[in-house]
């Protein structure tokens, strides 16, 4: 059975609010949404308008286009724990740091970077070195190198 859009649309939604750590009614008054819109949203049971499309596309820090790829981490189990690498800024991997113009993820030291078309392949990769580096967009919109300095578990998958 083919899945609507209005439901993938809502699992990635889903998925990059998760990654950014905020629970949904945080992330439903930081986009003036109530939380029963935004429930509704990532069940697929809203038909978002153009303007609530450019909200959450502001709020999870991502273009557009990327709200309407296919959820990454679709093959997940609710209890299973996903550890990403943080930074010391706070920032951390997330399935929204794809990059908008090669739709890969980039991690690696810098002088040495590698591209990923999936994020568990880039995940994988991080995993591996001593050091988790990968590319993340700072404040301004720059693409950077951060360094991991502890591994943590994403938001539970039951909010």
């Amino acid at each position: 059975m083919k899945t609507s859009l209005k439901t993938t649309f809502g699992q990635r939604v889903r998925e990059l609010r998760l990654a950014t750590g905020m629970s949904q009614e945080d992330f439903a008054d930081h986009c003036g949404f109530t939380r029963s819109y935004m429930s509704r949203i990532e069940r697929g049971k809203a038909n978002p308008s153009l303007d609530a499309i450019e909200v959450l596309s502001v709020a999870l820090r991502v273009d557009v286009r990327q709200l309407f790829e296919p959820p990454t981490m679709r093959g997940k189990t609710k209890s299973e724990t996903i550890l990403v690498p943080f930074a010391r800024d706070g920032s951390f991997f997330h399935p929204g740091l794809v990059r908008p113009r090669t739709k890969q993820y980039c991690v690696g030291k810098k002088g040495a970077l590698q591209n990923f078309d999936t994020f568990d392949a880039a995940l994988n990769y991080l995993k591996s070195m001593d050091t988790a580096h990968w590319l993340r967009p700072s404040e301004n919109g720059n693409w950077g190198v951060v360094s991991a300095v502890k591994w943590v578990a994403l938001p539970s998958h039951s909010d």
